[in-house]
């Protein structure tokens, strides 16, 4: 019986220690495709207003 205990202990802290590490990794492609999403809204803000210093 507690061998058993033991299996079930260390399975329990392995799926606790991979949904931590799931939950980080998700936080991380959030940030990168916001990083993304920034990026590009500078590059066309900066697009138009060369284009509007060309233009005068």
């Amino acid at each position: 019986m507690g061998r058993k205990s033991s299996m079930i202990k260390v399975i329990g802290t392995v799926v606790t220690v991979v949904g931590l590490a799931a939950n980080l990794l998700s936080d991380w492609v959030k940030d990168q495709q916001m990083n993304e999403k920034i990026e590009e809204k500078v590059n066309e803000a900066i697009a138009k207003r060369d284009k509007e210093d060309e233009e005068s």
